[in-house]
């Protein structure tokens, strides 16, 4: 085998290897996209709560008073 021989495959092989992962990361994104919008529509069915209710604010109160309370010892 020559040297042009040798530096033709390894031109070829690193061009076919660049668009094989070229064409997975289009894929993925195109994925994650489709993904976003079916999450969006899921979105309507089935909402997201939101922390932070009455009874955090009690229990987050509830610990302030017992901090003091072992501060000042």
């Amino acid at each position: 085998m020559n040297v042009e021989n040798l530096l033709m495959q390894s031109v070829s092989i690193t061009v076919i290897g660049m668009s094989v992962v070229l064409l997975f990361l289009f894929l993925l994104v195109g994925a994650m996209k489709v993904l976003a919008k079916t999450v969006q529509v899921l979105e309507v069915y089935f909402p997201q709560t939101v922390p932070g209710t009455q009874s955090d604010n009690t229990l987050i109160a509830v610990a302030i008073a017992a901090a003091k309370k072992f501060q000042g010892k």
